[in-house]
């Protein structure tokens, strides 16, 4: 029995020292882990944007297409304001002989002088703009001749015929251009114009004792030719040119034309302009061309006669030319 408590004391102290290591603080984790003992990691891919081109445009030594405007509708500036024309020398010029101005009223009471005129037509547009403006204007003929000049249109030359007249534009006498018609042709003689409506025009010829209503005479001579009054008969020019001399002294002429057309009907015009040459004579001083023959706009010449109707706007001082589809011959004698 002596050496059993020693051998319990013995089995004792072993087990306690085999329990101790449990027993204490836990020991701390490993923080590195060896890479064979780790699952493998795939590492994950992240699409990047690429460094892609970008085509940037670079000025190179072609040039770039462009596109050419078309010719705009604002008349070429130039130094005169209005176009002025020049006569063409005929072969004999008839000597100047002004007519002599008598007193005369039209029917409302308004005196006929140098300085007479009365709209007989005056439309507008949606703008309110004045577009249709036709007018009677009141003449000094300056001498017994008709005249002519030359214009190119459509690549032809156009003989213009004209009488030398003079308008009181509010106290100042301009001299001017009464255009009557025109033919095809370089300075063509009138007794040798083609037959049809280039050698004629409308033409009235009264006495002082005849009254005269420019509204009455505007209607009645612009009605269709197959009603119209036998009073306002067609002249062939040379017997105009003929007549001129054997009239008095005491004239008065007065000139029926339209000044301002609504732009929807320039078509018309320049088809008009394209077939009859006494209309492309009659309607060229009114409208400006582009350098095809093209109507861009009215002339500057029709919008200031326009002002000078309307408002008693000042015309500058030139040659002008008023056209005449109806010419009024007034005799004082």
């Amino acid at each position: 029995m002596p050496r059993t408590p020693q051998l319990l004391l013995t089995l004792l102290c072993l087990l306690v020292l085999s329990i101790a290591p449990g027993c204490g603080s836990p020991a701390p984790e490993a923080t590195e882990t060896p890479s064979s003992a780790l699952p493998a990691i795939t590492p994950t891919v992240t699409n990047t944007p690429t460094n892609t081109p970008t085509f940037t445009p670079t000025h190179t030594t072609t040039p770039a297409f462009t596109i050419t405007s078309p010719p705009t509708n604002t008349p070429t500036i130039t130094p005169t304001p209005l176009r002025e024309l020049s006569p063409t020398p005929t072969p004999t010029l008839p000597p100047p002989r002004p007519a002599v101005l008598f007193p005369f009223q039209d029917t409302s009471g308004r005196i006929i002088n140098w300085s007479y005129f009365y709209v007989t037509q005056l439309g507008s547009n949606r703008f309110d703009e004045v577009n249709d403006l036709w007018a009677f204007m009141a003449f000094q003929l300056l001498d017994r001749g008709i005249h002519q000049r030359n214009f190119t249109f459509l690549g032809e030359t156009i003989t213009v015929y004209y009488l030398n007249v003079a308008h009181d534009f509010n106290g100042l006498l301009l001299p001017m251009q009464l255009v009557l018609g025109g033919t095809k042709g370089d300075n063509v003689p009138i007794n040798i114009i083609p037959a049809g409506g280039t050698a004629y025009i409308q033409v009235a010829v009264r006495d002082a004792a005849t009254p005269f209503s420019p509204r009455i005479t505007h209607r009645e001579a612009n009605e269709a030719f197959e009603v119209r009054n036998e009073a306002y008969p067609l002249y062939f020019l040379k017997d105009l040119q003929a007549m001129l001399p054997e009239l008095p002294d005491e004239i008065i002429l007065l000139a029926n034309h339209p000044i301002l057309i609504p732009r929807d009907e320039w078509p018309q015009v320049k088809l008009d302009m394209t077939r009859v040459s006494f209309l492309a004579a009659r309607y060229q001083p009114l409208f400006e061309l582009d350098p095809y023959d093209r109507i861009v706009d009215q002339s500057a010449f029709a919008y200031a006669l326009r002002d000078y109707l309307l408002d008693g706007a000042e015309m500058a001082p030139g040659i002008y030319a008023y056209s005449s589809r109806t010419l009024v011959i007034i005799t004082g004698e």
